[in-house]
């Protein structure tokens, strides 16, 4: 369907700086230890003061940043009470985000309105990423930030949904996954990152990639889980659901066996993010062991626009001054019976009487004309040719035979010549 064509190995990504924003929501799965997305500082033997607004929370680090090296930028605005980096509890790798506490309310207000300079060169950079800051909030007050928190939609490409059923190691949605789709799960992001470098690759709103697929689960079944995840919504349209194999379908039956993923697009995409949402990483569907792997399916642009003028080329629409031929049927009449009045002012159907002769039908301008004399015969006498060559060849035969036996005969005359000059 013009649609992807690598499509086992399919994967979405997201730009690096919303990337990095994601990074900071999975502190709130691990929370109560660390921090809640804006929430309070990450360690609680470090002082707050998040309602006297000495306190900033930084986003969009790089992995590799160092709190010296962001204490040495924030130092511009003013003294330093700490600065802390928010790590993985399990890893101890970086989230991305980081918070930091001045001595005075007036430095984080000064910190706070550079970062917001939106022009090419204004703005705090550091290790090439520029940094969003804003004022540090409550712990009730970030977890409300979350609950009403909604992906805005960017750009052209859909890149917001980019990370929709990502899975993390070590955080809370990655406990009791099974080591082989960890390692699968790893091995589509890195294709992802990969993929989406192409600016003609977009991810679709309504299409999704649904790997790990046991090989007993066909098109029937597959589209029985995904009306099982929607079960309730209304106006729940699939336009198409197919799983992979490893052979073409022939005449509509399918081939080969399956090769554990397939595709599935719903006419609306609200109902696609219900899905993914409710299959993804489900234990329940095909046991603890093998949990789907669902995401948003990568589309490209140009494959698409190909396969749209295949179509339109094989659909040429007529004219706008010339009608659609109907479909013709061949020569068909429409029946006319014919009626008797009979008695009590009754009707009948006439009864047409039996043909006259058997044979060719006589038509009335032949009546009474000759009939054209047979043709002759020329064929008698082209036979009685073909005798007379053929009693003469036999005769040349016989005369050839005897000459080869030595056969001497006084009372016949045969010519003592070349048999063929006779």
């Amino acid at each position: 369907d013009a649609s992807q064509e690598d499509e086992e190995e399919e994967d979405e990504d997201e730009d690096d700086d919303s990337s990095q924003e994601d990074v900071e929501e999975e502190s709130d799965d691990d929370d109560d230890d660390d921090e809640d997305e804006e929430g309070k500082p990450a360690s609680k033997n470090l002082p707050s003061d998040v309602k006297e607004g000495r306190t900033i929370f930084i986003r969009n680090l790089s992995f590799d940043t160092e709190e010296e090296g962001l204490e040495e930028v924030l130092l511009k605005y003013g003294e330093l009470n700490y600065v802390k980096i928010v790590v993985q509890p399990d890893t101890e790798h970086s989230k991305g985000c980081a918070f930091a506490q001045f001595k005075s309310k007036e430095a984080a207000d000064r910190c706070i309105a550079a970062a917001q300079d939106e022009s090419e060169t204004g703005g705090l950079r550091l290790d090439g990423r520029k940094l969003f800051i804003v004022a540090a909030v409550s712990k009730e007050e970030a977890a409300k930030l979350k609950v009403n928190k909604v992906k805005v939609e960017t750009g052209t490409r859909n890149l917001y949904l980019a990370r929709e059923g990502l899975v993390r190691a070590g955080t809370k949605a990655a406990e009791g996954v099974p080591e082989a789709d960890m390692i699968k799960r790893n091995r589509f992001e890195e294709l992802k990152r990969a993929k989406l470098r192409d600016l003609n690759v977009y991810v679709s709103k309504t299409r999704l990639c649904v790997h790990n697929l046991p090989k007993s689960v066909d098109n029937k079944k597959l589209k029985a889980f995904c009306l099982q995840a929607v079960k309730g919504s209304k106006g729940v349209f699939i336009t198409e659901c197919r799983v992979m194999y490893d052979k073409k379908p022939l005449k509509g039956r399918v081939m080969g066996q399956s090769l554990g993923y397939g595709f599935v697009q719903f006419k609306e995409h609200e109902h696609a993010l219900a899905t993914l949402r409710y299959l993804n990483n489900n234990p329940n569907m095909f046991g603890p062991n093998k949990r789907p792997i669902v995401e948003f399916s990568l589309e490209d642009s140009r494959k698409l626009k190909i396969k749209e003028m295949r179509q339109q080329k094989n659909k040429v629409p007529p004219p706008h001054n010339q009608k659609p031929e109907s479909r013709h049927l061949g020569f068909m009449t429409n029946p006319e019976i014919e009626h008797v009045d009979v008695q009590n002012g009754k009707k009948r159907r006439k009864v047409l009487a039996f043909p006259s002769h058997r044979g060719p039908k006589i038509r009335m301008r032949d009546k009474g004309k000759q009939k054209a004399p047979p043709p002759k015969q020329a064929k008698a006498a082209k036979k009685h040719l073909n005798s007379r060559d053929g009693d003469r060849f036999d005769s040349l035969v016989e005369q050839y035979k005897k000459k080869l036996m030595g056969y001497n005969d006084k009372n016949t005359n045969v010519k003592r010549n070349k048999w063929f000059d006779t």
